[in-house]
């Protein structure tokens, strides 16, 4: 129509071909659903386009709508060759320009009626408040103010479309298209939602209906016809509307945030968040419980094993320090078999330096020792007598039965005190004497007995073991009262990890090579005893591993089936959120956003009932360690789990062409 303003809608030319293969000899076959239409719709207009069924028509909404592309011709809105948009720019086309108003209403099924309302908004990326004072007067001038919380299941049919007309009002509705918009109702609804639409018309809405009823045509104040995918007809003349500016029947929409950086990615997650509060909250309970429920097991079973494999490893280590196991010995002097055998000096100083500057060092005690004479009233014995660092009891957890360990003041005053084994105490004192505060000779020195240490040896059997029988003085007490000697006889490497002993044997060597500049030392440590520690623990790791894997695969699955089968039954719902303004990744975040949620409730359900769990674990005499790692390896792997079960039907409902989904 020509006037002095660019008409709204512009068509020319414009055909639209689907492709398929033949029935006969797999040729394809070409369906010709548009031929060669043009036609022009100015702002303001009221428009009925009228046919048959299979005319067209239907698909000449859905790419007036921007749900569909012509594959011949020009579509020009506003001036804008539509042809050139990509996807999120006709998706924003969609969201800010157009209200779909369609026969079987397409409302959400899992929302609530200001929740449906809301849709084009939440994509847009207005607030809430805003939205949902929107929504709420939306529904409000249309009569629906009290059934504002109903699922669409428990409105009348009249009452859904006047649901999806203010859905389509929501964002403004510069043009609405409304397709057999009374085809579902009686002919009392229908006069009803006419009357809206002709009111939005004058109100300076364009509205475009789709019908094949004359009576329904007659409502409009413009009739275009359409045969066979041609325009047959159209009434138009040239000073048949004069464009009047779109008020809307409420207060003035909520203003639109722009669609840049953090705020687009914000805009696309609310309409994520509210899906999955619609579907699997409220929608879906019992599926969305059963669900995470399978991957609440399998993290329970991931974190209840790996506490287990935690706390068997702490003992391991436990075990392996009383044995010795995490120890390196450094003896002064070279063995025979060395091409080298001039002997170093050991020091404190040395001590000092390989606990600095080695990393997996955790405490280092210098030693002297040698033989002495323990006597206690007529009771005497030739005794080994080791002078130790006062940290010795700390560091190797050595446990003791009575009284205390001597400290490092004991060892700078030169204290004569002494920690004597179980059967040194057996030996020397009678059952009924308390041998703490007591005194014997070492050497001829008195020495007090500061404490005894817990037996070694397995109580009720007859084994000896030689750790029963020491006899620990401070080591500088040792040097100045019993060997009158200023250098250590050894010092003893205490190592973090056994694992890493050999690692850690061989930086002490070069440390102390450096110092003295040669290597005048012997270095030894339990080498077999530490990769036979590694080997059980590197195989009960990838045992627990692999049962942990496939607890979390079999949840995993779960997730990943329960997604596949929400896509089969949400394809409608999805080609609706199309139609409102989502975009492909919006789909695409709902859909991980879905997954990964479940996954994560699994995961934080699981974790806390494994801490729970290892409770009851340790009262089973089971070794248990629920560390701060394990929680945080769980939630990993129930949000790995998550993304990985969401990713492929995520882009499956992305990918989805939206004239398809709504068809179905």
């Amino acid at each position: 129509m020509p006037g002095s303003n660019p008409p709204l809608i512009e068509l020319r030319g414009v055909a639209r071909v689907y492709d398929g293969k033949g029935a006969d000899a797999g040729h394809p076959s070409v369906t010709r659903a548009l031929s060669d239409v043009s036609l022009q719709i100015n702002a303001g207009e009221f428009v009925a386009i009228m046919g048959p069924s299979g005319s067209g028509k239907s698909t000449l909404m859905n790419i007036l709508g921007c749900l569909d592309r012509p594959t011949e011709g020009v579509y020009k809105f506003r001036g804008r060759d539509v042809g050139q948009l990509d996807s999120d720019e006709l998706a924003r086309l969609r969201r800010e320009s157009f209200g779909f108003v369609f026969q079987s209403y397409n409302l959400v099924a899992s929302a609530t009626a200001r929740e449906n309302v809301e849709l084009p908004a939440t994509y847009a990326g207005v607030e809430r408040p805003s939205r949902r004072a929107r929504a709420i007067a939306l529904l409000e001038a249309f009569g629906l103010g009290h059934r504002l919380g109903h699922r669409p299941r428990a409105l009348s049919g009249g009452e859904q479309q006047r649901v999806a007309v203010a859905r389509a009002l929501m964002n403004g509705g510069e043009v609405i298209l409304a397709d057999e918009p009374t085809g579902a109702l009686d002919s009392k609804n229908g006069d009803e939602v006419l009357a809206v639409l002709r009111d939005l018309a004058a109100r300076g809405h364009t509205v475009i209906i789709i019908t094949h009823d004359p009576e329904v045509a007659a409502r409009a104040e413009r009739r275009i016809d359409l045969l066979d995918g041609r325009m047959v007809g159209d009434n138009a003349t040239p000073s048949a509307h004069t464009p009047v500016p779109p008020p809307v029947p409420v207060p003035a929409e909520a203003s639109v945030p722009s669609e840049t950086g953090l705020r687009d990615m914000l805009r696309g997650f609310r309409g994520a968040i509210a899906s999955f509060a619609a579907n699997l909250l409220r929608g879906k309970r019992l599926r969305t419980a059963l669900t995470t429920l399978s991957v609440t097991i399998g993290v329970w079973s991931v974190v209840a094993m790996l506490s287990v494999v935690d706390g068997a490893y702490q003992r391991g280590v436990q075990i392996m320090s009383r044995a010795g196991a995490d120890e390196i010995s450094v003896l002064p002097g070279r063995s025979s078999s060395e091409y080298r055998t001039r002997s170093a000096r050991l020091t404190f100083e040395d001590a000092q330096a390989i606990a600095q500057e080695v990393d997996m060092v955790r405490a280092v005690l210098p030693a002297v020792n040698g033989y002495e004479i323990l006597q206690r009233g007529d009771r005497r014995m030739n005794q080994w007598v080791e002078g130790i660092g006062a940290g010795a009891q700390s560091s190797t957890q050595w446990a003791l039965e009575r009284g205390v360990f001597f400290d490092e003041r004991d060892s700078a005053t030169l204290q004569p005190v002494v920690v004597i084994g179980a059967t040194i105490r057996d030996e020397l004192f009678l059952p009924s004497e308390e041998p703490v505060g007591d005194y014997l000779l070492i050497g001829s020195t008195p020495f007090q007995v500061k404490g005894v240490l817990a037996r070694f040896a397995r109580p009720g059997t007859s084994t000896v073991d030689y750790r029963d029988r020491r006899v620990l003085v401070p080591v500088r007490t040792a040097l100045a009262l019993l060997f009158g000697r200023q250098d250590l006889g050894s010092l003893t490497v205490l190592v973090k990890d056994p694992r890493r002993l050999g690692e850690t044997l061989q930086e002490v060597e070069e440390l102390l090579a450096r110092r003295h500049g040669f290597l005048g030392f012997t270095i030894e440590g339990n080498l077999g005893a530490q990769i036979g520690f590694s080997r059980v623990e590197r195989l009960l790791s990838a045992l627990i591993g692999a049962v942990g894997a496939i607890s979390l695969f079999v949840g995993g699955a779960g997730v990943a089936s329960m997604m596949l089968v929400s896509l089969s039954e949400r394809t409608r719902e999805i080609g609706i959120r199309v139609a409102v303004g989502a975009r492909q990744r919006d789909i695409l975040h709902q859909f991980i956003l879905e997954a990964v949620a479940i996954t994560l409730a699994g995961g934080l359900l699981g974790t806390i009932l494994g801490f729970a769990s290892s409770f009851l674990v340790k009262a089973f005499v089971v070794s248990a360690s629920f560390s701060y790692w394990i929680v945080f390896a769980a939630l990993a792997c129930a949000l790995a789990t998550g993304l990985l079960a969401g990713i492929a039907p995520a882009r499956r409902a992305a990918r989805l062409d939206p004239v398809t989904a709504l068809s179905r």
